[in-house]
């Protein structure tokens, strides 16, 4: 299997791919066919696991043999064998997510809605207490705090905001709760991911491909299932008016015609297609190549172009406008999750840390899951 080993290539292509998947979602929304915005939630979602679905061709192609010789490890003969249709269960919490993803992406601007993703770390942190039995430091605790912080002033900015007063305050309430229960719905799908990986023999790019292939039919049935169903007029700032004018949450035969009439869609939903891939191997090399640090830096840095493209006059449609509030929040969100993922600090200073709260612990830090 190719892998890429030039770091300043890898993370400078998980940099471009992520921030071109954000600023492409926006601009797609944006465009106009047949007198109706192109906004597809669960379309969306279904290219999102179509492209993980690859994931099965590399597994099988190239990872089977090596994967084989894994399991034959000490540490993988007390895990259980894999049951394949437990993976639908995180298939199903990120489908939900990337739906409340693409929902707040059309009533909020895309520099707060990514910038929303810090969120996923309080998610993660509540959730592995309970199901994952994880013990966290006060650092932890500090740095969750500090995140809520910045998402209060970030959430502000979006309220605040002229541009998205235009919208009207309905929508902007309703895409920071859209934002929130994205967040809630990843943290399910992370912890559920880790859970099987930490239990089951499953090799991570083969979890990837069966939770495309499982996300990819539960799209295609929401899809055809929301294509028959309307809405009244209160939903329909989140629903799409088709040539009648009747309002869905989703219409698959719309979308359809709307592609046909508007040509340039479907070449962006193909770019999208095989940028989502590029994405996926570029997160899955950092995760086993690069430290909290990078995973951090780069991730933000993601966030930060994102805002830097909508802020310049390239594309007047969703052009934001410069927030203060925003950049206090953002700068709090960065310093929240370096202090989460103890970056801020060498290590032997939270290890010092980490005795005065626990003399009798003996242990070292362990690298946990970095969360961003």
């Amino acid at each position: 299997m190719f892998v890429l080993e030039n770091k300043p290539i890898l993370y400078s292509l998980f940099v471009f791919t992520g921030s071109t998947m954000g600023i492409s979602v926006k601009i797609l929304q944006s465009i106009k066919s047949l007198d109706s915005d192109f906004k597809h939630p669960i379309i969306y979602s279904f290219i999102l696991f179509l492209s993980e679905t690859t994931g099965l061709i590399t597994y099988y192609c190239y990872l089977k043999k090596e994967d084989k010789v894994i399991n034959e490890f000490e540490d993988n003969l007390t895990k259980k064998e894999m049951n394949i249709y437990l993976i639908s269960i995180p298939s199903i919490f990120d489908l939900f997510s990337s739906c409340f993803g693409i929902l707040s992406y059309e009533n909020l601007a895309a520099s707060i809605t990514t910038m929303f993703d810090g969120g996923n770390t309080i998610g993660v942190f509540l959730l592995s207490i309970f199901f994952l039995k994880n013990k966290h430091s006060k650092h932890n605790f500090f740095g969750v705090c500090l995140l809520i912080i910045g998402l209060f002033f970030i959430s502000l900015s979006a309220i605040n905001d002229d541009q998205e007063q235009s919208k009207g305050l309905k929508e902007t309430i309703f895409g920071i709760i859209f934002c929130i229960l994205c967040n809630i719905f990843t943290s399910f799908h992370a912890i559920s991911e880790e859970y099987l990986l930490r239990t089951r023999k499953c090799h991570p790019i083969k979890l990837l491909g069966f939770e495309g292939l499982f996300g990819s039919v539960f799209s295609m049935i929401l899809m055809l299932f929301f294509s028959l169903i309307q809405f009244g007029k209160y939903f329909e700032f989140i629903c799409i008016k088709d040539q009648n004018g009747n309002l869905y949450l989703e219409n698959f035969f719309f979308a359809f015609n709307q592609i046909i009439n508007k040509k340039i869609i479907i070449f962006i939903i193909v770019f999208q297609f095989f940028v989502l891939i590029a994405y996926n191997y570029c997160y899955i090399t950092i995760t086993n190549v690069a430290n909290a640090t990078s995973n951090v830096v780069l991730y933000n840095l993601t966030s930060l172009f994102i805002w830097i493209f909508f802020l310049l006059p390239i594309d007047k449609t969703n052009q934001e406008k410069f927030g203060i509030l925003q950049c206090i929040g953002f700068i709090i969100l960065i310093f929240g999750v370096c202090i989460y993922n103890e970056l801020l600090f060498s290590r032997k200073k939270y290890i010092e840390l980490k005795k005065i709260e626990n003399p009798n612990d003996d242990s070292e830090l362990t690298d946990g899951p970095i969360v961003v």
